[in-house]
Protein backbone atom coordinates (compact mmCIF):
# COMPACT_ATOMS: atom_id res chain seq x y z
CA UNK A 1 0.00 0.00 0.00
CA UNK A 2 1.50 3.22 -0.97
CA UNK A 3 -1.02 5.68 0.06
CA UNK A 4 -2.58 6.29 -3.48
CA UNK A 5 -5.80 7.67 -3.35
CA UNK A 6 -8.62 5.46 -3.56
CA UNK A 7 -12.58 6.83 -3.68
CA UNK A 8 -14.31 6.12 -0.81
CA UNK A 9 -11.69 4.98 1.26
CA UNK A 10 -8.97 7.18 3.78
CA UNK A 11 -5.44 6.22 4.18
CA UNK A 12 -4.04 6.33 7.56
CA UNK A 13 -0.41 7.15 7.52
CA UNK A 14 0.22 5.94 11.25
CA UNK A 15 -1.35 2.52 10.52
CA UNK A 16 -0.47 2.47 7.12
CA UNK A 17 -4.15 0.92 5.82
CA UNK A 18 -6.81 2.20 4.13
CA UNK A 19 -10.70 2.55 6.14
CA UNK A 20 -13.91 2.88 4.61
CA UNK A 21 -15.07 6.13 4.93
CA UNK A 22 -18.37 6.15 6.99
CA UNK A 23 -20.95 8.41 5.85
CA UNK A 24 -23.05 10.72 8.69
CA UNK A 25 -26.30 7.81 8.26
CA UNK A 26 -24.28 4.65 8.21
CA UNK A 27 -22.61 5.95 11.43
CA UNK A 28 -25.99 6.22 13.45
CA UNK A 29 -25.00 9.23 15.26
CA UNK A 30 -21.78 7.66 16.36
CA UNK A 31 -18.24 9.74 16.47
CA UNK A 32 -16.52 7.46 14.32
CA UNK A 33 -12.90 8.37 13.89
CA UNK A 34 -13.50 7.82 9.79
CA UNK A 35 -16.85 9.27 9.36
CA UNK A 36 -17.26 11.88 6.73
CA UNK A 37 -17.30 15.56 9.36
CA UNK A 38 -14.14 13.88 11.03
CA UNK A 39 -12.60 13.50 8.24
CA UNK A 40 -13.25 17.05 6.85
CA UNK A 41 -12.22 18.44 10.50
CA UNK A 42 -8.35 16.49 10.00
CA UNK A 43 -8.28 17.56 6.53
CA UNK A 44 -8.79 20.90 7.46
CA UNK A 45 -5.94 21.01 9.97
CA UNK A 46 -3.20 19.06 7.90
CA UNK A 47 -4.25 22.36 5.59
CA UNK A 48 -3.53 24.73 8.09
CA UNK A 49 -0.53 23.30 9.33
CA UNK A 50 1.02 22.44 6.00
CA UNK A 51 0.73 26.14 5.50
CA UNK A 52 2.32 27.09 8.66
CA UNK A 53 5.22 25.26 7.99
CA UNK A 54 5.17 26.80 4.35
CA UNK A 55 5.07 30.33 5.96
CA UNK A 56 7.70 30.01 8.65
CA UNK A 57 9.76 28.27 6.13
CA UNK A 58 9.64 31.10 3.49
CA UNK A 59 10.09 33.85 6.78
CA UNK A 60 13.54 32.02 7.62
CA UNK A 61 14.66 32.25 4.19
CA UNK A 62 13.20 35.94 3.00
CA UNK A 63 14.24 37.21 6.94
CA UNK A 64 17.06 38.02 8.88
CA UNK A 65 16.63 36.08 12.38
CA UNK A 66 17.44 38.43 15.23
CA UNK A 67 19.44 36.23 17.33
CA UNK A 68 20.74 38.77 19.67
CA UNK A 69 17.68 41.25 20.09
CA UNK A 70 19.05 43.15 22.83
CA UNK A 71 22.72 44.09 21.30
CA UNK A 72 23.62 47.40 20.17
CA UNK A 73 24.22 46.30 16.83
CA UNK A 74 20.26 45.98 16.38
CA UNK A 75 19.56 48.72 18.65
CA UNK A 76 21.79 50.89 16.07
CA UNK A 77 19.22 48.96 13.42
CA UNK A 78 16.20 49.40 15.17
CA UNK A 79 16.96 53.73 15.60
CA UNK A 80 18.20 53.53 11.51
CA UNK A 81 14.78 52.49 10.25
CA UNK A 82 13.02 54.20 12.87
CA UNK A 83 11.62 51.04 14.68
CA UNK A 84 9.64 52.18 17.91
CA UNK A 85 11.30 56.01 17.25
CA UNK A 86 9.27 57.98 20.30
CA UNK A 87 12.25 60.66 20.69
CA UNK A 88 10.23 64.32 21.59
CA UNK A 89 13.88 65.95 20.62
CA UNK A 90 14.12 64.63 16.96
CA UNK A 91 10.26 64.97 16.38
CA UNK A 92 9.48 68.25 17.93
CA UNK A 93 12.65 70.36 19.28
CA UNK A 94 15.29 69.92 15.64
CA UNK A 95 12.10 70.74 13.57
CA UNK A 96 11.63 73.55 15.44
CA UNK A 97 15.51 74.56 15.61
CA UNK A 98 15.79 74.40 12.08
CA UNK A 99 13.01 77.08 11.40
CA UNK A 100 13.94 79.42 14.16
CA UNK A 101 15.99 81.47 11.79
CA UNK A 102 13.05 81.63 9.29
CA UNK A 103 9.92 84.19 9.20
CA UNK A 104 6.68 83.39 10.11
CA UNK A 105 5.51 85.91 6.78
CA UNK A 106 6.85 85.00 3.68
CA UNK A 107 8.86 87.23 1.07
CA UNK A 108 7.20 88.36 -2.21
CA UNK A 109 9.23 87.25 -5.34
CA UNK A 110 7.08 88.26 -7.74
CA UNK A 111 3.48 88.84 -8.15
CA UNK A 112 1.19 87.66 -11.32
CA UNK A 113 -1.01 90.39 -11.27
CA UNK A 114 -3.46 90.31 -13.75
CA UNK A 115 -1.99 87.17 -15.06
CA UNK A 116 -4.06 84.90 -13.17
CA UNK A 117 -3.39 82.63 -10.05
CA UNK A 118 0.01 80.85 -10.62
CA UNK A 119 -0.96 76.85 -9.95
CA UNK A 120 3.05 75.71 -11.40
CA UNK A 121 6.26 76.85 -11.43
CA UNK A 122 9.91 76.52 -11.89
CA UNK A 123 13.04 78.03 -11.60
CA UNK A 124 16.35 77.88 -13.74
CA UNK A 125 19.09 77.65 -11.32
CA UNK A 126 21.78 79.39 -13.92
CA UNK A 127 19.95 82.35 -15.07
CA UNK A 128 17.41 82.67 -12.37
CA UNK A 129 14.01 82.32 -14.93
CA UNK A 130 10.73 81.46 -13.15
CA UNK A 131 8.34 79.68 -15.29
CA UNK A 132 5.14 79.58 -14.17
CA UNK A 133 1.71 78.61 -15.30
CA UNK A 134 -0.98 81.39 -14.75
CA UNK A 135 -4.25 80.51 -15.12
CA UNK A 136 -5.79 76.95 -16.38
CA UNK A 137 -3.65 76.56 -19.22
CA UNK A 138 -1.27 79.89 -20.04
CA UNK A 139 2.48 79.00 -19.63
CA UNK A 140 4.66 82.27 -18.78
CA UNK A 141 8.01 83.60 -17.87
CA UNK A 142 9.90 86.40 -16.41
CA UNK A 143 13.44 86.91 -16.43
CA UNK A 144 15.73 88.04 -13.16
CA UNK A 145 17.74 91.26 -13.22
CA UNK A 146 21.36 89.72 -12.44
CA UNK A 147 24.53 91.66 -11.09
CA UNK A 148 26.06 90.90 -14.71
CA UNK A 149 23.78 93.73 -15.79
CA UNK A 150 25.82 96.48 -13.88
CA UNK A 151 28.67 95.97 -16.16
CA UNK A 152 26.76 97.43 -19.27
CA UNK A 153 26.38 100.46 -17.12
CA UNK A 154 28.97 103.70 -17.22
CA UNK A 155 27.42 105.52 -14.01
CA UNK A 156 28.99 104.18 -10.94
CA UNK A 157 25.77 105.06 -9.12
CA UNK A 158 23.30 103.08 -11.08
CA UNK A 159 25.66 100.37 -10.78
CA UNK A 160 25.05 100.56 -6.88
CA UNK A 161 21.49 101.49 -7.00
CA UNK A 162 21.18 98.15 -9.63
CA UNK A 163 22.75 96.05 -6.99
CA UNK A 164 21.01 97.27 -4.12
CA UNK A 165 17.71 96.29 -5.58
CA UNK A 166 15.90 93.07 -3.21
CA UNK A 167 14.59 90.43 -4.76
CA UNK A 168 11.15 91.47 -5.63
CA UNK A 169 12.50 94.79 -8.08
CA UNK A 170 14.57 92.36 -9.53
CA UNK A 171 12.14 90.28 -10.56
CA UNK A 172 10.00 93.16 -11.64
CA UNK A 173 12.13 94.90 -13.72
CA UNK A 174 10.93 92.60 -16.74
CA UNK A 175 7.52 92.11 -17.58
CA UNK A 176 5.53 88.22 -18.21
CA UNK A 177 6.04 86.83 -21.46
CA UNK A 178 3.61 84.17 -22.56
CA UNK A 179 5.87 81.02 -24.17
CA UNK A 180 2.89 79.18 -24.71
CA UNK A 181 -0.55 77.87 -24.32
CA UNK A 182 -2.16 74.15 -23.98
CA UNK A 183 -5.05 72.78 -25.22
CA UNK A 184 -6.69 71.62 -21.34
CA UNK A 185 -5.91 72.44 -17.89
CA UNK A 186 -1.92 71.42 -17.22
CA UNK A 187 -1.36 68.71 -14.78
CA UNK A 188 2.11 68.62 -14.31
CA UNK A 189 4.96 71.23 -14.86
CA UNK A 190 8.50 71.42 -14.68
CA UNK A 191 12.33 72.50 -15.58
CA UNK A 192 14.82 70.01 -16.69
CA UNK A 193 18.20 71.86 -15.80
CA UNK A 194 20.17 69.62 -17.97
CA UNK A 195 18.94 70.80 -21.27
CA UNK A 196 16.94 73.49 -20.50
CA UNK A 197 13.75 72.01 -21.62
CA UNK A 198 10.36 72.24 -20.32
CA UNK A 199 7.91 69.36 -19.70
CA UNK A 200 4.24 70.24 -19.29
CA UNK A 201 1.49 67.32 -19.08
CA UNK A 202 -2.27 68.40 -19.60
CA UNK A 203 -5.40 66.61 -17.48
CA UNK A 204 -7.16 66.17 -20.89
CA UNK A 205 -11.39 67.35 -21.47
CA UNK A 206 -12.92 67.41 -24.40
CA UNK A 207 -9.49 67.55 -25.83
CA UNK A 208 -7.19 64.54 -25.61
CA UNK A 209 -4.50 64.69 -22.89
CA UNK A 210 -0.74 65.82 -24.42
CA UNK A 211 2.85 66.08 -23.27
CA UNK A 212 4.38 69.61 -24.65
CA UNK A 213 8.24 69.58 -24.42
CA UNK A 214 9.89 72.78 -25.58
CA UNK A 215 13.36 74.70 -25.21
CA UNK A 216 11.94 78.13 -24.76
CA UNK A 217 15.07 80.28 -24.46
CA UNK A 218 16.33 78.08 -27.56
CA UNK A 219 13.50 77.66 -30.12
CA UNK A 220 11.38 80.84 -28.61
CA UNK A 221 7.66 80.93 -27.48
CA UNK A 222 4.83 78.48 -28.78
CA UNK A 223 7.18 76.26 -30.27
CA UNK A 224 7.27 72.76 -28.99
CA UNK A 225 7.10 68.65 -29.89
CA UNK A 226 3.51 67.50 -28.46
CA UNK A 227 2.83 63.57 -27.85
CA UNK A 228 -0.59 62.25 -27.65
CA UNK A 229 -0.45 59.11 -25.55
CA UNK A 230 -3.22 56.62 -27.51
CA UNK A 231 -6.41 55.79 -25.25
CA UNK A 232 -5.54 57.55 -22.37
CA UNK A 233 -8.11 59.84 -20.74
CA UNK A 234 -5.79 61.65 -18.72
CA UNK A 235 -2.38 62.30 -17.26
CA UNK A 236 -1.87 63.31 -13.80
CA UNK A 237 1.77 63.61 -13.10
CA UNK A 238 4.97 63.22 -14.29
CA UNK A 239 8.91 63.89 -12.76
CA UNK A 240 12.23 64.05 -14.78
CA UNK A 241 15.08 62.44 -13.01
CA UNK A 242 17.07 64.51 -10.89
CA UNK A 243 19.89 66.29 -12.11
CA UNK A 244 21.85 64.90 -8.92
CA UNK A 245 21.42 61.39 -9.83
CA UNK A 246 24.35 60.03 -11.67
CA UNK A 247 24.22 56.75 -13.18
CA UNK A 248 27.02 54.16 -12.17
CA UNK A 249 28.45 52.34 -15.15
CA UNK A 250 30.85 49.16 -15.17
CA UNK A 251 34.27 49.25 -16.54
CA UNK A 252 32.49 46.76 -19.34
CA UNK A 253 29.49 48.62 -19.94
CA UNK A 254 28.80 51.22 -22.40
CA UNK A 255 27.13 54.61 -21.00
CA UNK A 256 23.44 55.16 -21.79
CA UNK A 257 23.47 58.52 -24.64
CA UNK A 258 20.32 59.82 -23.35
CA UNK A 259 20.63 63.40 -21.62
CA UNK A 260 17.25 63.27 -19.56
CA UNK A 261 14.56 60.95 -18.70
CA UNK A 262 11.17 61.97 -18.11
CA UNK A 263 8.17 59.53 -16.53
CA UNK A 264 4.88 60.42 -17.29
CA UNK A 265 1.62 58.81 -15.59
CA UNK A 266 -0.67 58.80 -18.44
CA UNK A 267 -3.85 57.48 -16.44
CA UNK A 268 -3.25 53.51 -15.26
CA UNK A 269 0.29 53.23 -18.03
CA UNK A 270 3.57 54.74 -17.16
CA UNK A 271 5.74 56.19 -20.03
CA UNK A 272 8.95 57.44 -20.58
CA UNK A 273 10.43 59.98 -22.31
CA UNK A 274 14.12 60.43 -23.48
CA UNK A 275 15.87 62.57 -25.03
CA UNK A 276 18.99 62.28 -27.62
CA UNK A 277 22.32 64.57 -27.43
CA UNK A 278 20.81 66.15 -30.78
CA UNK A 279 17.53 67.34 -29.13
CA UNK A 280 14.73 64.39 -30.38
CA UNK A 281 12.19 62.69 -28.26
CA UNK A 282 11.58 59.52 -28.05
CA UNK A 283 8.83 57.73 -25.93
CA UNK A 284 8.31 54.26 -24.41
CA UNK A 285 5.76 52.00 -22.87
CA UNK A 286 7.17 50.85 -19.62
CA UNK A 287 3.98 49.55 -17.67
CA UNK A 288 1.06 49.27 -20.36
CA UNK A 289 -1.81 48.78 -17.23
CA UNK A 290 -1.79 49.02 -13.27
CA UNK A 291 -5.15 48.30 -13.11
CA UNK A 292 -5.27 51.75 -10.98
CA UNK A 293 -4.70 55.34 -11.94
CA UNK A 294 -0.88 56.63 -11.61
CA UNK A 295 -1.81 60.02 -8.89
CA UNK A 296 2.33 60.06 -7.99
CA UNK A 297 5.90 59.05 -9.05
CA UNK A 298 9.24 59.71 -8.11
CA UNK A 299 12.39 58.94 -8.30
CA UNK A 300 14.32 56.51 -5.90
CA UNK A 301 17.80 55.98 -7.82
CA UNK A 302 18.90 56.23 -11.62
CA UNK A 303 17.34 52.84 -12.79
CA UNK A 304 14.34 52.96 -9.76
CA UNK A 305 10.78 54.22 -10.00
CA UNK A 306 8.29 54.81 -7.63
CA UNK A 307 4.54 55.26 -8.77
CA UNK A 308 1.44 55.51 -6.70
CA UNK A 309 -2.03 55.00 -7.80
CA UNK A 310 -5.39 55.89 -7.07
CA UNK A 311 -6.14 52.44 -5.32
CA UNK A 312 -3.41 53.09 -2.35
CA UNK A 313 -0.83 50.69 -4.17
CA UNK A 314 2.85 51.54 -4.67
CA UNK A 315 4.80 50.35 -7.60
CA UNK A 316 8.46 50.00 -8.22
CA UNK A 317 9.67 49.73 -11.63
CA UNK A 318 13.57 48.67 -12.61
CA UNK A 319 14.73 49.74 -15.57
CA UNK A 320 17.37 47.54 -15.71
CA UNK A 321 15.15 44.45 -15.49
CA UNK A 322 11.90 46.26 -17.26
CA UNK A 323 9.88 44.87 -14.33
CA UNK A 324 7.11 45.97 -12.10
CA UNK A 325 6.22 45.12 -8.69
CA UNK A 326 3.95 45.89 -5.53
CA UNK A 327 5.92 46.43 -2.96
CA UNK A 328 3.82 48.63 -0.28
CA UNK A 329 0.12 49.71 -0.07
CA UNK A 330 -1.50 52.99 1.23
CA UNK A 331 -4.66 52.74 2.91
CA UNK A 332 -6.18 55.85 0.52
CA UNK A 333 -5.26 57.27 -2.52
CA UNK A 334 -2.04 58.64 -3.06
CA UNK A 335 -1.47 62.56 -3.82
CA UNK A 336 2.20 62.92 -3.16
CA UNK A 337 5.17 60.37 -3.56
CA UNK A 338 9.38 61.78 -2.70
CA UNK A 339 12.71 59.88 -2.31
CA UNK A 340 13.64 60.06 1.64
CA UNK A 341 17.48 60.11 3.19
CA UNK A 342 18.06 56.27 0.94
CA UNK A 343 16.35 54.99 -1.69
CA UNK A 344 14.29 51.85 0.25
CA UNK A 345 12.88 54.60 2.34
CA UNK A 346 9.60 56.36 0.92
CA UNK A 347 7.63 59.59 1.91
CA UNK A 348 4.05 59.11 0.92
CA UNK A 349 1.25 61.48 1.06
CA UNK A 350 -2.05 60.58 0.48
CA UNK A 351 -5.76 61.73 1.27
CA UNK A 352 -7.81 61.44 4.71
CA UNK A 353 -4.76 63.36 6.59
CA UNK A 354 -2.24 60.33 6.18
CA UNK A 355 1.69 61.42 5.36
CA UNK A 356 4.15 58.36 6.39
CA UNK A 357 7.55 57.22 5.47
CA UNK A 358 7.43 53.40 4.70
CA UNK A 359 10.64 51.29 4.56
CA UNK A 360 10.77 48.94 1.59
CA UNK A 361 12.88 46.72 3.52
CA UNK A 362 9.68 46.21 5.70
CA UNK A 363 6.67 46.67 4.23
CA UNK A 364 4.11 44.48 6.96
CA UNK A 365 5.22 43.67 10.54
CA UNK A 366 4.78 40.37 11.72
CA UNK A 367 1.34 39.45 13.39
CA UNK A 368 2.54 38.37 16.67
CA UNK A 369 0.12 37.12 18.67
CA UNK A 370 -1.24 36.08 22.81
CA UNK A 371 -1.89 32.93 23.95
CA UNK A 372 -5.53 34.11 23.48
CA UNK A 373 -5.14 34.27 19.62
CA UNK A 374 -5.43 37.95 19.56
CA UNK A 375 -3.04 40.50 17.61
CA UNK A 376 -0.14 41.73 19.61
CA UNK A 377 -0.36 45.42 17.69
CA UNK A 378 1.93 47.08 20.31
CA UNK A 379 4.50 47.80 17.87
CA UNK A 380 1.99 48.48 14.84
CA UNK A 381 1.18 51.86 13.34
CA UNK A 382 -2.80 50.21 13.57
CA UNK A 383 -3.01 49.80 16.86
CA UNK A 384 -6.18 50.06 18.69
CA UNK A 385 -5.99 53.74 19.85
CA UNK A 386 -5.28 54.26 16.00
CA UNK A 387 -8.30 53.47 14.88
CA UNK A 388 -10.49 54.97 18.35
CA UNK A 389 -9.17 57.97 16.83
CA UNK A 390 -11.23 57.17 13.48
CA UNK A 391 -14.05 55.74 14.63
CA UNK A 392 -14.82 57.16 18.56
CA UNK A 393 -16.83 55.97 21.31
CA UNK A 394 -18.20 52.56 22.51
CA UNK A 395 -20.94 52.35 19.48
CA UNK A 396 -21.59 48.85 18.62
CA UNK A 397 -20.94 49.65 14.84
CA UNK A 398 -17.88 51.75 15.43
CA UNK A 399 -16.65 48.47 17.86
CA UNK A 400 -17.28 46.29 14.70
CA UNK A 401 -15.96 48.57 12.09
CA UNK A 402 -12.72 49.13 14.02
CA UNK A 403 -12.47 45.08 14.25
CA UNK A 404 -12.67 45.05 10.68
CA UNK A 405 -10.33 47.71 9.74
CA UNK A 406 -7.64 46.01 11.51
CA UNK A 407 -8.20 42.60 10.44
CA UNK A 408 -7.71 44.90 7.10
CA UNK A 409 -4.60 46.94 8.22
CA UNK A 410 -2.84 43.60 9.06
CA UNK A 411 -3.35 41.71 6.52
CA UNK A 412 -3.21 44.23 3.25
CA UNK A 413 -1.61 47.83 4.63
CA UNK A 414 2.03 48.34 4.69
CA UNK A 415 2.96 49.35 8.36
CA UNK A 416 4.93 52.95 8.37
CA UNK A 417 7.89 53.63 10.39
CA UNK A 418 7.04 57.42 10.96
CA UNK A 419 3.95 59.51 10.95
CA UNK A 420 3.65 62.88 10.28
CA UNK A 421 1.04 65.45 11.34
CA UNK A 422 -0.69 66.27 8.09
CA UNK A 423 -4.00 68.04 7.13
CA UNK A 424 -5.36 67.11 3.92
CA UNK A 425 -8.93 65.55 3.53
CA UNK A 426 -9.18 65.34 -0.24
CA UNK A 427 -7.00 67.40 -1.93
CA UNK A 428 -4.80 65.71 -4.00
CA UNK A 429 -2.64 68.92 -5.30
CA UNK A 430 -1.09 69.66 -2.37
CA UNK A 431 2.96 69.30 -2.27
CA UNK A 432 5.21 67.46 -0.39
CA UNK A 433 9.13 68.28 -0.27
CA UNK A 434 11.83 66.54 1.87
CA UNK A 435 15.26 67.83 2.48
CA UNK A 436 17.34 65.25 3.42
CA UNK A 437 20.34 66.32 4.67
CA UNK A 438 18.72 68.31 7.69
CA UNK A 439 15.64 65.18 7.89
CA UNK A 440 13.32 67.65 7.13
CA UNK A 441 9.45 67.39 5.36
CA UNK A 442 7.79 70.36 4.06
CA UNK A 443 3.93 69.58 3.26
CA UNK A 444 1.36 71.84 2.35
CA UNK A 445 -1.79 71.94 4.52
CA UNK A 446 -5.50 72.32 3.56
CA UNK A 447 -6.25 75.88 5.10
CA UNK A 448 -9.99 75.18 5.65
CA UNK A 449 -8.82 72.53 8.27
CA UNK A 450 -5.10 73.91 9.69
CA UNK A 451 -4.35 77.51 10.34
CA UNK A 452 -0.86 76.43 9.21
CA UNK A 453 -0.20 76.88 4.80
CA UNK A 454 3.09 74.42 5.61
CA UNK A 455 3.84 72.31 8.36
Amino acid sequence: MNGQHIPGFYYDQEKKKYFRIQTQSAAGGLNLKYSTSNLVKERRKENVQRAATAKKARTQKERVVRRHAHSFVQNDLDREIGFRRRSVYLQNIWPEACMSGIGPSPELVTSSDDQGVVRFFDRDPVSRIIYAVCGENSIKRRHYLGNDQAANLSNPQSQKKLRALDTKSRYGYYPWDEIGRTTSTVSSFQYMPNSGALAVTTIGSDRPPIVQLSDPERDGPHISQQFTPKGCAAIFCSTARPESFTTSHHPNSVAASQTEHLAVGAQQSLLMFTRSPSGSWDSSTLIPDLQADILALTWLSPSTLAAGCRNGKIHLYDSRSGNSSHVLTHPYPISRLSRSDDPTRLLCAGLQDTLFLYDARMPRLSPHRYRDGSVNTQNHHYNNAYFETLLPGRHHGNTKRRKLMSKKAIARWSQPVLSFAHANLDDVDLGVSVNTRMGLVAAGQDLANSNKAIR
